[in-house]
């Protein structure tokens, strides 16, 4: 009973620390498209809170484990965790990078509208809720749809490269912005693929299977497939 209370507990800080990683994510876009570097500074700033959570969240896993040995479905669960929220930190740092470009690139016009970004962010923080919320309810269909969603991020990121590089083509001048913004758009790509590590655990926890990469290794089969037709 001590366990599950604990555990209870530990969720709900894994809630709370979700939560303020979406923010992050929500305020660095909207500091990027208003050049508002008072938002941008909001962001690095709260990263001690994610940080601290995080820090929190690993010492109560590393407790239950020692104290009560849990077996089973509860060890995974424990170990999810506390992969879950190392993920989530570094979704909260990539946010906070993104915060600093958005600083660095208020100081000149704006390159272009940051369409793909804008789709971008908002993929992760959907990814992010939808990945937590699989993780917990144990939902590994929702699971699969975070994994699959990543293949969309990945393909904005792809685009806004190809973009970037007409910018940089048509007017030398356009080097330094067109290299932050392929920065950010890094950033967001990386804050999915972590998104996508978090729905990867969540069935883990259900199914107690390792499904980690075999998404790559059934893209890479199918476009094998696709060059032989």
């Amino acid at each position: 009973m001590k366990l599950h209370n604990e555990l209870e507990e530990t969720k709900q800080l894994v809630l709370k620390m979700a939560d303020a990683v979406k923010t992050a994510v929500e305020k660095s876009i909207e500091s990027l498209n208003k050049q508002d570097t008072n938002l941008a500074e909001e962001v690095i700033k709260g990263d001690d809170v994610i940080d601290q959570l995080e820090v929190e969240i690993e010492r109560r896993c590393i407790r239950m484990i020692a104290l009560y040995q849990p077996e089973a479905i509860d060890l995974r669960l424990i170990m999810g965790i506390y992969k879950v929220v190392s993920d989530l930190e570094r979704i909260g740092d990539e946010a906070g990078n993104v915060a600093e470009r958005s600083i660095l690139l208020s100081q000149e016009p704006p390159l272009k509208p940051y369409l793909n970004l804008t789709l971008m962010a908002n993929s992760v923080k959907t990814m992010v809720e939808d990945a937590v919320i699989s993780f917990f309810h144990r939902d590994t269909e929702l699971a699969k749809k975070v994994i699959e969603r990543d293949d969309m991020v990945d393909e904005l990121y792809h685009q806004l490269e190809r973009e970037l590089i007409t910018y940089v083509l048509e007017d030398q001048r356009n080097i330094r912005r067109a290299i932050s913004l392929s920065f950010v758009a890094r950033h967001f790509e990386r804050m999915a693929d972590h998104a996508e590590n978090i729905a990867e655990m969540a069935i883990y926890w259900s199914q107690g299977e390792v499904v980690k990469h075999q998404h790559i290794m059934h893209r890479e089969k199918k476009e094998e497939e696709t060059a032989k037709e």
